[in-house]
């Protein structure tokens, strides 16, 4: 397999990480290396890039529904879950749990490379109709 394009989320590509190939139904975004700027004092990575990684696959997964409105969803709220430290590459699974014509429910998880489970989120996203850059 090759390399993943390069996100068009410039946050995204600050922190390193980038969708992948999932099956259908779900989106997957990838954190191959945990840099020392992402780590807490633990050392593991910091809270705040485990929210950054569950917010952008939901994000996605609502964007990416057959028949959305919109390929852009923004989040209107968000809970999340900490379960044990992530360490090492991550991976976040995200997918839809209902849609309607304006707001999209999502759930995700977050996976350390041993696919032990790192942390849960929920979120309600609105899709954004207004032209984006």
């Amino acid at each position: 397999m090759s390399a993943p394009a390069p996100d068009r989320n410039a946050f995204m590509r600050l922190i390193g990480a980038s969708q992948v190939p999932a099956p259908p139904g779900k989106v997957h975004v990838r954190l191959p290396h945990m840099r020392e700027e992402l780590l807490n004092q633990l050392p593991a990575a910091h809270g705040g890039v485990l929210m950054t990684l569950l917010d952008s696959v939901m994000s996605r997964a609502a964007g990416e529904l057959p028949g959305a409105p919109s390929q852009t969803a923004v989040t209107v709220e968000m809970s999340s879950r900490f379960h044990r430290p992530g360490k090492g590459a991550l991976l976040a699974e995200g997918w839809v749990v209902h849609a309607s014509r304006s707001l999209c429910s999502c759930a995700a998880q977050l996976l350390d490379e041993d696919g032990k489970l790192v942390a849960t989120a929920t979120g309600t996203f609105k899709y954004w109709l207004a032209p984006t850059v």
